[in-house]
């Protein structure tokens, strides 16, 4: 079977930095044992990590979400916890994919690229669910016309009933929630 993981933006100002959030921090182990069995079964992992730059209070999302997070080059930016050796080992069927908005067209063409055509599954994972999850959930629920998409609902997080309401979306539009 081919199969892709995504991992959305699990950074450190996610978890613990500028836009920490327990609930984040509580879905530690669950991202840790998708990677981990993952990387078992070689399927192919995706790392999305929000990309910004100093101008960022000035861009439009800067000015929906004005506090600074997930600057290139601070801590605020690397992948949390055990995640961070991705971005010190080239990993075998690992991307690292910076983006500067809540989704990513290049996330479909990086997955695509990788299968040359489209893989059977593609999971994901990670913060914020009613944000960036959400987001590239649907981009690749539109680009990908066959492929299952599955959303580890426990392996992602929002604030508040923001959780709730996004997966229940998602639910609509007829992706896989376990």
């Amino acid at each position: 079977m081919k199969k892709a993981l995504v991992v959305v933006d699990y950074q450190n100002d996610f978890v613990d930095g500028s836009l920490g959030f327990l609930a984040a921090e509580n879905i530690a182990d669950k991202i840790y044992s998708l990677v981990g069995k993952a990387v078992a079964d070689r399927d192919f992992i995706v790392f999305t990590k929000d990309t910004h730059y100093d101008n960022y209070l000035e861009t439009r999302e800067g000015k929906f979400l004005p506090v600074v997070h997930c600057i290139k080059g601070t801590e605020g930016h690397r992948l949390y916890g055990m995640l961070a050796d991705f971005e010190e080992v080239v990993a075998p069927n690992t991307v690292i994919l910076e983006k500067e908005t809540f989704g990513s067209d290049k996330l479909c063409e990086t997955i695509e690229e990788a299968f040359s055509g489209e893989p059977d599954v593609i999971e994901f994972c990670g913060v914020v669910t009613n944000i960036c999850v959400i987001s590239n959930v649907i981009l690749c629920q539109t680009h990908f016309k066959n492929a299952r998409i599955v959303v580890h609902e426990d392996a992602t997080a929002a604030l508040g009933n923001m959780q709730h309401h996004a997966i229940e979306v998602l639910k609509g539009l007829g992706v896989e929630i376990v």
